[in-house]
């Protein structure tokens, strides 16, 4: 197809080699690299040899002739440091095709992000120029075979071998055609021309930077405004976590291309915090395509004239910190492509480091003019007052297609980050997560009821999208054997599969420790899990914090590890669990050699997904809208792949059929109905909606096609029967829809309900704020009295704007009335409904229509008589079972969140500990220490049956006065945790053998083992639970009716009297005096 310009033993004359060559794919010849004593740079972190082993360039600028031009032109590819991943491959791809096609030439560069980003940007780079050349030799006029050529590519990069569902490239090019150039570009990677060009008569010539391409990020109205009209929201991270108010206004002047927060406007879901895009247009990324990002190129065609210097095109590693400007300026400097091109990375990787602590993988060719006709410079345009009808005509070189979008976007460049700052600050970056882990981990659905949060004051990044790869340490078989001995016996790792454990140990980095180096210290962020292979270490604690940092302060030594050749120590565990202080100093006494692997890394190794490919097809399938991506997940697992050669019938007329299908690849026909069917079209619907299985018309392959396939009875088994599931989708659409238009109708402090009208309550100024129940760091419980009916108390949960924002709680917030919604009315006694919601200018406030009087641990009443304990644990059935019906974790039952109210009823309160999961599972660590569940601490996720691990650790404790795990360190506990038995419970004489056989169903470790399971899958009322002996003698039927005194109705009732006689209501206001400081925007949603 053509000839590639970076061989390295190429000479001007070029004999044809591969098509193209990338980042990953050639060597660099000692007689190519410039001595150190040449290097601009400083080399940072890393050595001049490795510098060069990270960049690629060809041994010499090489020729080439475009109609009436010669060209010389090189290219320099260095490979990004992340020191977290200092063997990530370079996703910068480029060719260089100076005899493509029929006398024209192509160079282009292509910049991938993503898991899989350097896949994507190579399969662009072969695929683009392969396709436009087969277009090209069809005849297609340029514009269209350019623009056809990149869409079908990235078509193609959808059924790829590799994912890139959220894994892209941007894709910039120029085309030479005789004495034109054709720039096409897809994202945020730019081409420039430098133009020589006089400021007045007199004065040297000055070569200015034009712009060949305009970037298609955010910062462009045009573009924001188009991908808009799909649903997306265009918001920087801190507009995104509620540190920045809601505005367009990025950078200093949107336009200007200078821009210090390096937090650009991203691409986010409607209803979810991905993909995070900070680019409009890309070959891939598949999930947001449903966002209006997509593969279409913006086309510049130019002329070319003399007064054109040199080109430059360029992955954004380059303009991160470079204006266009300022890489021509670096340029004009040097007669050799080459040395220019190496200049410009160089620069741009001392910029990166300057301001950051990594750089970005880094690209440029530069493209000299070096034999054109002689022309005057041009002078710059002055308007005239008498402007002729050819004022407006265009030079011989100007932009002859393409220059509206020039023009119109000159205001919009991607701003340029770095400039007009200190230089001697140290700045680094606030280390967050763009949240693409919501599509392949995430429990949450895509739909309307995306904003399900898990704990709501811990947003935790651990569960981000992880490439194994890019995070691999080299280790050799004796390591890996070694650290497979150490680790396996580890409560952490017992419980992985091989292949997990494997993944654990390859990201596991080796550390050399000197004697005196503290490893960890008492107070700092844990994040980080050691294993001592060698070497001493005291474990010491102070008895009191100190800001003295010395080591001698570090507290007397409590313990000392020993490593030897058959023991190896570790600490840290609870480091890879969550984000905690760490609780003492560990100290090197000796010189030696640890392991670590980072919570990061361990957390997303747990959570990581199979068939990523499988459920982005099955994303796109219409009739799976309602399926959340856990469902999904779990359809994924039970299809098939089933190929049907070309004339193959799929099904025929009349015949039964069971199975539904997806193309994967091919054509399937509608013989009756002349139809066809394509890539990630469902085929045989009527296997899961009609009532028959009955073939209704003939299906052929028209080619060979492969398709997904599932029976109905695997469909119904996996995720439910698929009607039912659409008729909760509408009706919980309808039913947030009708609460959004009435939220937007009702003024400030009016109290909108959830359900059914209170009577008599309308505003909050009916209400008589009493005494506070219950208040912690976020919000406050306070008994509220009607105005007129003091006798008839209920609850106000009141909760600061500002701390909501702070905390990072509106999405939690949200969440919380979407599963109200979804719960719908008459519920269970266990489960206290919001029953109506409002806000003043300061606080949100949250209306429950009965009196809380505290939390279940505060009345210190355990252990409870046994029937005290039937009725509660029957009561909480009820209650679990309505949350699981909805699919819902409730993730609330200890005595430290549950709640008692006036009548002594157990309730949930609120639900921003809960989260949707449906059928699937969720990794958060959450909840009571004492109650978290085995699955959680082993790393397979929360299910549903893990409330019922909860369930049995409450019962024992009412029946005992205390957990199975009460007494033990926090890692002790979890230690005991992972490996429990139930054989091992002790319970005193007067627990009967019914409470002590339901105990231990219900604490038996493996979920589907465990007593409830049955229920999350059948969902049924009158079957599991229920129908244990224990519960006997319920009367469930009166219990649901409410019908029955609860064991603690008159303690409760004593301690509402205590609370409302507790203070004078002339003190209580209903603001918490929190004054708002945030935009106002974010609250629609409430």
């Amino acid at each position: 197809m053509g000839n590639c310009c970076s061989n390295a033993s190429a000479a001007t004359a070029i004999p044809p080699v591969r098509p193209s060559v990338s980042a990953s794919a050639a060597k660099e010849t000692p007689a190519s690299r410039r001595s150190s004593e040449g290097r601009r740079y400083s080399t940072g972190p890393l050595t001049v040899k490795d510098l060069d082993m990270r960049t690629l360039a060809p041994p010499r600028a090489n020729v080439f002739t475009s109609g009436s031009y010669t060209f010389s032109y090189a290219f320099v590819s260095q490979r990004g440091y992340y020191p977290d991943a200092l063997h990530k491959p370079n996703q910068d791809a480029f060719t260089c095709l100076p005899t493509f096609h029929e006398g024209k030439s192509f160079f282009g560069v292509f910049d991938g992000h993503g898991s899989t980003g350097e896949h994507c940007a190579q399969f662009a780079r072969d695929k683009v120029p392969e396709l436009l050349a087969q277009n090209l030799k069809n005849g297609m006029p340029v514009s269209n075979a350019l623009t056809l050529a990149h869409i079908d590519a990235n078509n193609l990069i959808h059924s790829a071998s590799f994912d890139d569902s959220m894994s892209g490239t941007t894709a910039i090019s120029i085309l030479f055609d005789g004495n034109e150039i054709h720039v096409s570009n897809v994202g945020d990677s730019r081409a420039i021309i430098a133009q020589e060009v006089s400021s007045s008569e007199g004065e040297a010539p000055q070569l200015v930077a034009k712009p060949l391409s305009i970037d298609q990020t955010p910062f462009r109205k045009d573009e924001r405004d188009r991908v808009k009209k799909t649903g997306a929201r265009i918001m920087t991270v801190d507009q995104l976590e509620g540190y920045e108010p809601i505005h367009e206004n990025w950078g200093l002047t949107l336009g200007d291309e200078i821009d210090e927060s390096g937090d650009p406007p991203r691409i986010w879901h409607p209803h979810g915090d991905y993909p995070g895009t900070a680019f409009t247009r890309s070959i891939g990324d598949q999930v947001s395509e449903e966002l209006g990002v997509f593969a279409e190129p913006e086309i510049v065609t130019k002329s070319l004239g003399a007064h054109d210097r040199f080109l430059v095109v360029a992955s954004d590693g380059v303009f991160e910190f470079l204006t266009s400007q300022a890489v021509v300026n670096i340029v004009k400097l040097y007669k050799d492509p080459l040395e220019a091109s190496r200049a410009v990375v160089e620069e741009a990787y001392n910029r990166w480091l300057q301001f950051e602590v990594r750089t970005d993988d880094i690209t440029c060719i530069c493209i000299f003019f070096d034999d054109a006709p002689m022309a005057a410079p041009i002078m710059p345009a002055v308007v005239s007052r008498e402007a002729s009808a050819t004022s407006t005509k265009v030079h011989r070189n100007s932009i002859i297609a393409g220059r509206e979008v020039l023009l119109a976007m000159e205001d919009s460049l991607r701003p340029v980050r770095g400039l007009g700052v200190d230089t001697n600050k140290s700045w680094r970056s606030r280390q967050t997560i763009i949240g693409a882990d919501a599509v392949h981990i995430s429990m949450l659905p895509d739909d309307d009821e995306a904003s399900r949060a898990s704990l709501p004051s811990s947003p935790t990044s651990d569960d981000a999208p992880f490439d194994l790869t890019a995070h691999t340490v080299a280790k050799s078989e004796e390591d890996k054997d070694a650290l497979w001995n150490m680790v396996q016996h580890n409560f952490l790792f017992s419980h992985l599969t091989d292949d997990k454990l494997n993944d654990v140990i390859a990201v596991m980095d080796k550390e050399t420790v000197l004697a005196g180096q503290v490893v960890i210290r008492q107070g700092d962020d844990g994040d980080k899990f050691y294993l001592a292979e060698a070497g001493k270490f005291d474990v010491r604690v102070q008895s009191t914090e100190t800001n003295d940092g010395d080591d001698h302060e570090l507290g007397p030594v409590v313990h000392t590890y020993s490593a030897t050749a058959s023991t190896h120590p570790t600490f840290g565990e609870l480091a890879l669990m969550y984000s905690k202080p760490r609780a003492a100093s560990v100290v090197a006494t000796s010189n030696g050699t640890l392991w670590s692997i980072r919570r990061s890394a361990f957390r997303s190794i747990l959570v990581r997904r199979p068939l990523r490919n499988v459920v982005a097809r099955l994303r796109a399938v219409s009739l799976l809208k309602p399926l959340t991506s856990a469902q999904l997940h779990l359809l994924a697992e039970a299809m098939k792949t089933v190929v049907f050669e070309k004339d193959a019938i799929v099904c025929k007329e009349g015949h039964v059929h069971d199975k539904w299908l997806v193309v994967v690849s091919g054509n399937i026909a509608d013989v009756k109905n002349d139809r066809v069917f394509s890539t990630h079209a469902s085929v045989t619907d009527f296997a899961l909606t009609g009532t028959s299985s009955m073939s209704p018309t003939t299906l052929l392959a028209t080619e060979t096609t492969e398709c997904l396939c599932v029976t109905r009875s695997a469909f119904e088994a996996a995720v439910g029967n698929l009607e039912a599931l659409v008729a909760t989708y509408q009706t919980r659409i309808a039913r947030k829809h009708e609460l959004s238009a009435a939220k937007k109708a009702t003024p400030l402090r009016t109290l909108l309900p959830l359900g059914a009208p209170i009577e008599g309550i309308s505003t909050l100024d009916d209400l008589i704020v009493g005494p506070t129940v219950f208040h912690d760091a976020s919000c406050a419980f306070r008994i509220v009295t009607t105005k007129g009916m003091d006798e008839n108390a209920r609850t106000l949960r009141s909760i600061p704007k500002q701390v909501a924002c702070d905390r990072r709680q509106k999405q939690a917030l949200a969440a919380e009335q979407d599963m109200l919604l979804a719960l719908g009315e008459n519920l269970p006694l266990a489960i206290t409904p919001v029953a109506a919601i409002s806000h003043t200018a300061t606080d949100l406030h949250a209306f429950f229509d009965r009196p809380i009087v505290g939390l279940l641990e505060e009345f210190g009443i355990f252990p409870l008589a046994e029937s005290s304990v039937r009725y509660y644990a029957a009561q909480l059935v009820l209650g679990l079972q309505r949350f699981h019906a909805e699919g819902i974790l409730c993730r609330s039952l200890d005595p430290t969140n549950l709640m008692v109210d006036a009548h002594g009823q157990l309730s949930i309160v609120g639900l921003r500990q809960s989260k949707y999961v449906g059928a699937g599972r969720t990794f958060t660590i959450c909840g009571n220490p004492e109650y978290i569940s085995p699955e959680q601490i082993n790393g397979h996720g929360q299910c549903l049956a893990s409330d019922y691990w909860s369930l049995g650790v409450l019962l024992y404790e009412m029946a005992v006065g205390h957990t199975p795990f009460d007494g033990l360190d926090e890692l002790d506990m979890y230690r005991s945790i992972a490996s429990f038995s139930p054989d091992t419970l002790v319970f005193p004489e007067h627990v009967s053998t019914g409470l002590r056989s339901i105990i231990e169903a219900l604490l038996r470790t493996k979920p589907n083992e465990r007593l409830g399971w049955a229920d999350t899958i059948e969902l049924d009322e009158d079957a599991g639970v229920m129908n244990e002996a224990f519960f006997e003698s319920v009367n469930w039927a009166a219990l649901k009716a409410n019908e029955l005194p609860a064991p603690l109705e008159d303690i409760a009732g004593v301690k509402l009297r205590d609370l409302l006689a507790s203070a004078p209501a002339s003190k209580r206001t209903l603001d918490l005096a929190v004054p708002y400081t945030r935009e106002m925007d974010w609250m629609a949603d409430f």
